[in-house]
């Protein structure tokens, strides 16, 4: 995909109003209370430092130099994946885990912490982005919503079911409303990525 440097500072201004976003007092004094609040501005976190990461890898490719040479050579060689789907990836799920979970909403450290994690995630999943084939993408953006419907699945069961509260402090309740705010985020973009992926493939 060829990017204009108009294009790909629009990536840097549009990624930054989305982190400020996300992570602004405001955002996070909801968050501490809300769960759905908290998913969707780590939502928003991700985004806006993978809309950055894209713009850094345009820069880092534009700037030249033999260790941006090595590091664009090396995502190239490895299609992106090692940064976004292994490193991005276990940044992302570490923080979902209950217990690092629950310290992220009651520890500010932790939080701080998780903020840094999110944003490296990000900004890695975007240089990784770049280096992906048609493919790559489409079954990168199909895996993500993919996971929000089984995390989904995984909440509305837990706090109807079986009524635990997997992710302390929020209420069983919000776990629920959560289930049902991830499913509809999950449900549209999935199929559309499922179909997507097909026609990259020239099967469908």
């Amino acid at each position: 995909m060829n990017i204009t440097p108009r294009t790909s500072d629009s990536y840097l201004f549009l990624g930054l109003a989305l982190i400020v976003a996300s992570i602004n007092p405001f955002s996070l004094e909801i968050s501490a209370s809300q769960e759905v609040a908290k998913f969707s501005f780590d939502m928003m976190l991700v985004w806006g430092a993978g809309l950055m990461g894209i713009w850094l890898a345009r820069f880092m490719y534009n700037k030249g130099g033999r260790s941006f040479s090595s590091f664009l050579d090396f995502n190239y060689k490895t299609r992106g994946l090692v940064l976004s789907w292994l490193i991005g990836g276990a940044l992302l799920t570490y923080w979902y885990i209950p217990g690092p979970f629950e310290a992220s909403v009651t520890n500010a450290g932790a939080r701080v912490l998780q903020v840094v994690s999110f944003t490296v995630a990000g900004l890695l999943s975007g240089i990784g982005w770049d280096a992906m084939t048609k493919v790559w993408k489409s079954i990168t953006i199909f895996a993500v919503f993919s996971m929000m419907a089984t995390m989904a699945e995984i909440f509305l069961e837990m706090g109807s079911y079986y009524a635990v509260d997997v992710y302390k402090p929020y209420s069983v309740s919000q776990l629920v409303e959560t289930s049902y705010f991830l499913f509809a985020m999950a449900f549209v973009p999935s199929t559309y990525y499922m179909v997507k992926i097909l026609k990259d493939l020239d099967i469908f």
